[in-house]
């Protein structure tokens, strides 16, 4: 199973702003690591971040909330495809008109 440095880095960086309270640092790092983990299919980086995303669902409010719950559900769409050995086509992939493809 691949593991993304990256990933582990930004999940880091994310659960060090948690624990100071940084709720709004500690999303953006997460959304780091999930872009991170979900290029290379890091099934447990994407199930660290569904943790995380869960409690920042608990912790926050309004907009920030809303954005934590986006990032919940896209971990968890990432995290699916890597199960199954497919990943969301790249930016460019979709410019290209390309669909799904496997994994690497």
């Amino acid at each position: 199973m691949p593991r993304s440095p990256d990933a582990d880095r930004e999940l880091a960086d994310a659960r060090a702003a948690l624990a100071a309270g940084a709720l709004t640092h500690a999303g953006e790092s997460a959304w780091r690591a999930a872009a991170a983990a979900a290029s290379i299919g890091d099934e447990q980086a994407l199930e660290d971040v569904l943790a995380l995303a869960g409690t920042l669902v608990e912790q926050t409010t309004g907009g920030e909330r809303d954005e934590a719950e986006r990032l919940r559900l896209y971990a968890e769409a990432c995290l699916e495809d890597a199960q199954q050995g497919t990943r969301r086509p790249s930016a460019f992939e979709r410019l290209m008109g390309w669909t799904q493809r496997p994994a690497k």
